[in-house]
């Protein structure tokens, strides 16, 4: 992550605009702004593709790339002192690990690190969503603009060929 290349932009890009239309409707259909959050934060439990997404996948390769070993140091520590106290449960095991590598150095390296870079995707996004949306709204003025001309032109055209022909029946009418 440390060296992010506009294709990684790019591919970023792709991989949570994939994310983003797959859970358009949900969204869309979601009555207020905080039930769209709960959607999206329960998303892994309810969409049974979660963990297909592309973005979904690159994101558990950062975890695994720089917190893996935390959290294995950190579960093989617990496992051996849970041996000799014989306390401890399984939930305690995954709090405390939790607890620790949230608490790491590492953990905190990669979240500064993946917002900087989600930061960048998605003010791109919103851009390049922006220029469409006039870009559209252009081409719609356009069309329109085309359309009155068009009925403009085709109504002169009509009186175009009626004067015409009424130039030429009083043009007939006055030679005889």
């Amino acid at each position: 992550m440390s060296c992010f290349t506009t294709e990684d932009e790019a591919q970023l890009q792709s991989m949570l605009r994939q994310l983003l239309q797959s859970v358009k409707e949900k969204i869309t259909g979601a009555p207020s702004v905080e039930c769209a959050e709960e959607i999206l934060l329960h998303l892994e439990e309810t969409d049974e593709n979660f963990h297909n997404y592309e973005f979904v996948k690159y994101l558990r390769k950062c975890i695994n790339s720089t917190v893996g070993s935390v959290i294995e140091e950190e579960t093989e520590r617990c496992l051996s002192a849970q041996s000799q106290d014989e306390v401890s449960g399984y939930d305690m095991l995954v709090q405390h690990v939790t607890k620790k590598t949230r608490e790491s150095k590492e953990y905190r390296e990669m979240m500064h690190a993946l917002k900087n870079v989600m930061m960048v995707v998605v003010e791109s996004l919103i851009n390049k969503f922006e220029e469409d949306r006039m870009h559209n709204k252009e081409l719609d003025i356009k069309t329109k603009k085309e359309h009155r001309i068009g009925n403009y032109t085709d109504n002169c055209s009509d009186s175009d060929s009626s004067f015409n022909r009424v130039q030429c029946v009083f043009s007939l009418s006055v030679t005889k």
